[in-house]
């Protein structure tokens, strides 16, 4: 298995890579890593990990989505044969051609009419929102390219251990290491890395981490083992970490650890900040200061003083609409760094 052969943007080189200068906790990444990031978008943020569950529980989850997936493929295409002759004769009847979809607006009472024409705007409601919102989970599933959680089981099967692959979804690594506040102090840091790589949620199995900010890179996945089997990477060598990169150092990473590490810290206390939350039914008030911590982020180029007091004011503002006392929620969970 040959890793792809895939277009990324030209990777810059560093001529010189200052330590001090690479925001915490990232640091420059190993040239035992550099066959494996030469496969990566620069533009993307991206997380490894070593997927270590059962294969037999791995089949087990990939079950569901194969099932589901061929069951909506199996109802698109028998909804497609059984409307066709009504969508052709409604298209004949357009062209001034007579069908059994022709109205004789002689014959037929405006009542009438006009229930013929709901029935047929229900029918292109409802097939509308069958293929716009149901459609692409098949076609995704099946046949995206370079790849898909189909040709990558087949490819690689289920096996002990797995490198997972996971990546940014509708953000990047501008978002993550540009403007004032850059790496550990960073909103996206924050809100899209730490939640990522928390401890209950790194118990689940690669399929079920997919969401509204991280997304499966299959092929980078077929790479990864690609290179392990080729011995220019070992499969420890891509175990927690989150790569990124940046103008004029290149990658960068981060080995997550355990609970000395302070940013594990900082994580823990976001995760409880979450909880407490979701305890008090209140689990839209979390992601209520997410948006604006993200929405604040890059005014005047980060987060001046004043820039956090705004940010504060307004987080404070929304808890109170929901009665709820965000000071105290703050040091319920050992504060907010």
């Amino acid at each position: 298995m040959a890793p792809s052969k895939r277009q990324t943007k030209a990777t810059p080189k560093a001529p010189q890579i200052d330590p001090t200068k690479i925001p915490t906790p990232f640091t420059a990444s190993s040239p035992r890593l550099k066959s494996f990031l030469d496969q990566l978008d620069p533009t993307k943020v991206y997380i490894t990990h070593i997927d270590r569950h059962p294969p037999e529980y791995k089949k087990q989850i990939f079950t569901i989505p194969v099932i589901l997936n061929a069951a909506i493929a199996v109802l698109i295409l028998w909804r497609t044969y059984s409307a066709g002759p009504t969508y052709l004769a409604i298209v004949q009847t357009l062209f001034g051609y007579t069908s059994s979809a022709t109205v004789d607006t002689l014959r037929t009472t405006k009542g009438e009419q006009v229930t013929i024409l709901l029935q047929r705007v229900g029918m292109f409601a409802l097939d509308f929102a069958l293929l716009y919102f149901l459609g692409v989970w098949p076609v995704t599933f099946f046949f995206e390219q370079p790849a898909n959680p189909v040709s990558y089981r087949w490819k690689l099967g289920f096996r002990k251990e797995e490198a997972v692959v996971r990546v940014s979804r509708h953000w990047g690594s501008e978002d993550l290491m540009r403007g004032v506040k850059q790496g550990q102090e960073n909103a996206f840091f924050k809100t899209r890395v730490l939640p990522a790589i928390d401890r209950e949620f790194m118990k689940k199995t690669a399929y079920l981490m997919m969401g509204g900010s991280w997304d499966l890179d299959f092929q980078s996945m077929l790479d990864a083992h690609a290179l392990v089997e080729r011995k220019e990477v070992e499969l420890k060598d891509l175990d927690r970490f989150v790569l990124t990169h940046m103008e004029d150092h290149g990658w960068v990473v981060w080995q997550w650890e355990g609970e000395t590490d302070v940013i594990e810290s900082r994580r823990q206390k976001v995760v409880k900040f979450k909880s407490t939350l979701t305890e008090m039914g209140k689990e839209s008030l979390f992601w209520r200061w997410t948006e604006i911590v993200e929405e604040c982020r890059d005014k005047d180029g980060g987060f001046t003083a004043e820039g956090q007091r705004v940010v504060v004011k307004r987080v404070q503002d929304e808890f109170e609409k929901e009665g709820v006392d965000f000071e105290e929620v703050v040091k319920s969970v050992g504060g907010l760094d």
